[in-house]
């Protein structure tokens, strides 16, 4: 890794629990909502018009993918005027932001105290409804949300019932009770049959940084993510109840810096065996199938080129190996 001597990073740790989900701007997002729905087999639970957002879930959270439609010059707003997203955001499709699960809003309002002491710069804070955030801008310009829980109840402000404005301000710095952990029903189960894969949840993300040694930084320093192991142009990180959650590589080894993908956890080894077979039939175009002693694997690219893996793990899902570049393209997949 890149020495970091001249670059000042304040310590935070934020220790995040796990990958919450993550946020992606669309070109199309009638498209991109067919594909997550029809082909990934993530539930449409909540839709923001106003903002032109979606949000899917099959109950493992309140959502594991959001996708909102690229709109470059446009403000949009939320609840009481809050600017959600300013106008230089989402002007091309990719990643808005990766998403991580704190333990709690206490432990939450802890680390931005502590952070902010330190020199920590806090793009925005918003309420969800759903949860409590602060998004923080890394050295490559990815937006990474800290959030918590506020509710255990989630279904009732994610539903397909309400398109309401969902976020406004949140004034972390006077709350005087923050709360404890709030976690959703993990008895929740949703299926959506009719669709090709049947995704549980997202668990893991791959970006493309043009600097390793500053993203490595931040990502241990600020954003309190354990490094699993790292070669050369290529490093693994987990945050603190999961045992892989991002993978960072040089740009210069996959087609573009920022996402390149993410994947999603399929429970059931025969379900997902089913899906690869019937992608032929429907002509869905499977770019490839990892077929290996700890994991098997289909990666389908979705409307905007992320490639989307749907995998089950046969043993512990974890980092088996570190990917080493290679001229396989899927080569960030092969862990």
């Amino acid at each position: 890794m890149d020495s970091l001597s001249t670059y000042d990073l304040p310590k935070v740790n934020f220790k995040p629990r796990r990958l919450g989900h993550v946020n992606l701007y669309v070109s199309d997002l009638g498209v991109s909502t067919e594909f997550y729905t029809n082909i990934a087999g993530v539930e449409l639970v909540r839709r923001e018009p106003t903002i032109e957002a979606i949000f899917f879930s099959n109950g493992n959270t309140h959502h594991d993918v959001a996708l909102m439609q690229c709109r470059g010059g446009a403000v949009r707003k939320g609840r009481d005027d809050y600017v959600q997203a300013s106008s230089f955001r989402g002007e091309m499709p990719g990643l808005n932001h990766l998403a991580w699960e704190m333990h709690s809003e206490t432990v939450l309002i802890e680390k931005l105290k502590a952070g902010t002491a330190n020199g920590l710069e806090i793009k925005f804070s918003a309420d969800h409804l759903i949860s409590h955030s602060a998004y923080i801008e890394d050295p490559e310009g990815i937006y990474h949300e800290f959030y918590a829980d506020v509710t255990e109840d989630w279904r009732s402000i994610f539903n397909t019932d309400r398109e309401d404005l969902v976020t406004a301000d949140w004034d972390w710095q006077n709350i005087e009770a923050p709360l404890g952990p709030r976690r959703p029903d993990r008895e929740d189960k949703r299926r959506v049959e009719s669709a090709l894969f049947h995704a549980r949840c997202v668990s893991r993300a791959v970006i493309a940084v043009e600097n390793l040694g500053h993203s490595d930084a931040f990502l241990t320093t600020v954003a309190g993510l354990t490094q699993i192991e790292q070669a050369d142009g290529v490093a693994a990180y987990c945050a603190a109840v999961s045992a892989y959650d991002l993978l960072i590589v040089s740009a210069e080894t996959v087609a573009r810096p920022g996402l390149v993908g993410f994947s999603l956890l399929v429970e059931d080894e025969n379900d997902l065996k089913t899906s690869i077979l019937k992608a032929d039939e429907k002509g869905i175009n499977v770019a490839s199938v990892i077929d290996a002693g700890h994991k098997i694997s289909a990666i389908v690219y979705d409307p905007d080129g992320l490639a989307v893996e749907f995998y089950h793990p046969r043993k512990d899902d974890r980092l088996h190996h570190l990917p080493s570049h290679d001229d396989d393209p899927f080569w960030v997949f092969d862990y």
